[in-house]
């Protein structure tokens, strides 16, 4: 692994955070709505990563191409998509609201998210299928 990838991944991940931070701090489901654009996100990378590997390479342009290469799709899913869909943070919340007797919220709140973010990553998926790309 080399230097620039991790520094890549440092990047990303500070991006990723900073994004995670803004949606819970001024949004009411900013950390629902984080993990469900990580999932679509990551999900959409997904499948165009396995289209790449099934058809043998990009035909798009630079910028599609070198987000697709094994740098950038690094950097975007463990770096940025990491950074920004957390599920720590959801496990945390839960655990409170259960602690603090609200065991059907907390139930509530994990299944929107494990719900959603499934949802969206198969949305993702069938997007880079159907998204004229490639």
């Amino acid at each position: 692994m080399s230097l620039r990838v991790v520094l890549g991944v440092a990047a990303g991940g500070a991006v990723g955070a900073v994004l995670r931070f803004l949606l819970d701090r001024y949004l009411r489901a900013g950390i629902l709505l984080a993990n469900v654009l990580g999932c679509l996100v990551l999900g959409y990378l997904f499948g165009e990563l396995t289209w790449l590997a099934e058809n043998g390479g990009a035909p798009g342009g630079a910028v599609l191409t070198a987000l697709l290469s094994e740098t950038g799709s690094t950097v975007l899913a463990i770096g940025t998509l990491g950074a920004l869909s957390t599920f720590a943070t959801v496990s945390v919340r839960v655990a409170q609201t259960w602690m603090a007797g609200r065991q059907l919220r907390a139930a509530g709140i994990w299944v929107a998210h494990v719900g959603l973010g499934f949802a969206a990553a198969a949305a993702g998926i069938a997007l880079s299928r159907i998204s004229g790309l490639y």
